[in-house]
């Protein structure tokens, strides 16, 4: 179960059964409504634990340290050879570092981008292997994807990714924390919703950004497609210059995430 919309469905379905279950044992007791409210709630623990990304019902996200001046500005779902070396290229003309969450699949294809992001200056960290949601994959599966990003990260550069990790969509199981603490790992999400790979255009997207920058914020941007349709990351990247421009004029400036985390 890993696309996107079969997730959702798959999860209102488990969502739906606990409600169920609760509703009928309820009937069976004469105790309406006493468990079928006790199932509702359950049931929005579940949803929200599964998908909102921030929640901590599943385990706490990392927290980036509120350092005065600085952020971290996150890149998901590549290396893309269109979009990463520019990106890579024009953040570090500017004095700016960035963390890239990786495809293993991304990495296998371009390897030698990862030796781009990291001689900018830039860090790379765990996306998994092909961008499935893991709302249902099992500890193994999780495990897998983890050491496939870093068998390939490790083949294409001699390192190791940081030891961050960003599920895709955000989308979460009660047991992917875990898993990624048994790893060294931790657990990361984002600030808002830019919504970049939308495509909304690059005014949209700089504006969108622009209203998230403070000290201690997560800014999520992509520069490859994790759905592997090959989409532009073109807007991204044209709105990057202006985005700068509005962190620089408020005194900001984009460190990589594993310097800022708590």
């Amino acid at each position: 179960m890993s696309g996107k919309h079969g997730t959702w469905a798959a999860a209102g379905t488990v969502a739906a059964a606990i409600v169920a279950g609760a509703t009928a044992v309820d009937r069976r007791l004469g105790t309406v409504p006493l468990l079928t409210t006790a199932g509702a709630l359950v049931s929005a623990s579940y949803l929200t634990g599964t998908f909102a990304a921030r929640n901590r019902i599943f385990g706490a996200p990392v927290r980036v340290n509120e350092v005065p001046g600085a952020f971290a500005l996150t890149f998901d779902d590549g290396p893309d050879p269109r979009f990463t070396p520019d990106i890579c290229r024009l953040l570090a003309e500017r004095g700016h570092r960035a963390t890239f969450f990786v495809l293993a699949r991304a990495v296998r294809r371009w390897p030698y981008l990862v030796a781009t992001i990291l001689d900018a200056g830039h860090e790379v960290a765990c996306h998994g292997d092909d961008h499935r949601l893991l709302a249902f994959a099992p500890p193994r599966e999780i495990d897998r994807q983890l050491g496939a990003t870093e068998e390939a990260v490790a083949r294409a550069s001699g390192r190791l990714p940081v030891p961050l990790f960003r599920p895709p969509h955000g989308v979460r199981s009660p047991w992917l924390v875990h898993v990624l603490e048994h790893r060294g790992y931790r657990l990361c999400s984002w600030d808002g919703a830019v919504f970049d790979t939308a495509q909304p255009g690059s005014d949209v997207i700089a504006a969108r950004v622009g209203g998230l920058l403070r000290p201690g914020a997560t800014v999520l941007l992509h520069d490859g497609d994790g759905s592997g349709r090959a989409g532009s990351r073109r807007q991204t990247l044209d709105a990057l210059p202006r985005i700068l421009d509005t962190a620089e004029r408020r005194g900001l400036r984009s460190e990589c995430m594993s310097a800022l985390v708590v």
